[in-house]
């Protein structure tokens, strides 16, 4: 099974502002290809780090929440401004 066969949802979303993109994030799966495809920089341990999460968290049973603050750090790193949104 490929990481992008499953998912787990956040708690809460996340939404991404940078120059003329605007990403709401919810899940960990979202968060992987964000980080994967619609990132400015692709250079960046942080960035490195929270993609390695977010693949653990999808093959295992990690907590969602490891890898939604490890792609907020990724996010701040990029020079996006994060703004926390509930889902319910």
């Amino acid at each position: 099974m490929t990481p992008y066969q499953t998912d787990r949802l956040w708690h809460d979303a996340v939404i991404l502002e940078g120059g003329r993109q605007v990403l709401r994030v919810q899940s960990t799966r979202d968060a992987l290809l964000c980080l994967r495809n619609h990132w400015p920089r692709k250079d960046g341990g942080v960035r490195r780090e929270a993609i390695d999460l977010c693949e653990r968290g999808l093959a295992g049973d990690d907590d969602p929440a490891l890898a939604r603050e490890a792609f907020i750090a990724a996010a701040e790193e990029a020079g996006f401004q994060v703004n926390l949104w509930p889902t319910a």
